[in-house]
């Protein structure tokens, strides 16, 4: 799997987990369910937005690889 294909699914699965939670939240509205949203659904985007950095950052380091070794074949 590539860093970009990746990087798609984790985008999608973390859309996929808003709409679900919001679909939840409308039938569960109590403490526990605040207190899930707080410890467990919150913390969730900051980690997924910095893996999908890192899914760019290794692209761009995948790309920067084959242009510098197919300069090294071709030069």
């Amino acid at each position: 799997m590539s860093a970009q294909v990746a990087k798609a699914n984790l985008t999608d699965a973390l859309k996929m987990l808003h709409q679900r939670w919001e679909r939840a939240k409308s039938q569960w509205d109590d403490k526990a369910a605040q207190d899930f949203q707080r410890q467990v659904i919150d913390p969730i985007e900051p980690r997924v937005r910095a893996a999908v950095k890192s899914f760019e950052h290794v692209s761009e380091l995948i790309a920067t690889v084959r242009r510098e070794c197919s300069e090294d074949v071709e030069g």
